[in-house]
């Protein structure tokens, strides 16, 4: 029999966990991110504040700029009758400030100032690990990553950095824990799930 086109299917309106292990087994906490953290962690993942598409453009303008400039004041010293030394010395050092002038302009306009896309200043994130890796949900965000995906677990003075190969950062402020002992548990906690793993995986191999 089939069933009439207005049914939902049981399994897309029962509530899962990320994890089928019991509560305790699992390390929970939740907490907004503020922008000044949002730019620790996007200077620590990124190379650079700028993309390689504005440094291009910057260097590729950049130059006809200067050119630009070499010939208008060329130009005009020409019309003024001065002598040749006098017009290439002088259109050479108004063509390379010119030049260097806009490419800091350029660099400077194409800088990140703001950071933060979305809800990610707005709404809670909560982060959730176990044994069987990384899990957390921001609004209608959800993303699971496995420990076989993270890099390396840091402890660093103002928040707990897990670094991912293929996706962004976790970041885990400071403020979210009621002093530094938790902090330190929940460090050792994902340690000791992140080498657990590891061990299964080589096992397994």
């Amino acid at each position: 029999m089939v069933a009439p086109l207005n049914s939902v299917p049981a399994y897309l309106t029962e509530a899962r966990r990320p994890f089928e292990g019991p509560e305790t087994d699992s390390v929970r906490l939740s907490g907004t991110l503020s922008e000044k953290e949002l730019k620790s962690l996007a200077r620590r993942v990124r190379s650079g504040h700028i993309g390689p598409t504005s440094v291009y453009y910057a260097g590729v303008t950049a130059p006809a700029i200067a050119a630009g400039m070499a010939s208008l004041v060329a130009a005009v010293l020409y019309q003024a009758q001065l002598s040749e030394p006098i017009v290439l010395f002088s259109s050479a050092i108004v063509a390379a400030m010119a030049g260097i002038s806009w490419y800091l302009i350029f660099m400077r306009l194409a800088y990140r100032h703001r950071y933060g896309r979305g809800t990610e200043l707005h709404l809670p994130t909560e982060v959730e690990a176990d044994e069987l890796g990384v899990f957390w949900t921001r609004g209608a965000m959800t993303v699971r990553i496995q420990w076989s995906g993270v890099t390396d677990v840091k402890n660093e003075r103002k928040f707990i950095h897990i670094q991912i190969t293929d996706g962004d950062d976790v970041l885990i402020p400071h403020k979210w824990f009621k002093n530094r002992a938790e902090k330190k548990q929940v460090f050792d906690r994902l340690l000791h799930y992140r080498d657990l793993a590891t061990s299964k995986d080589q096992q397994a191999a």
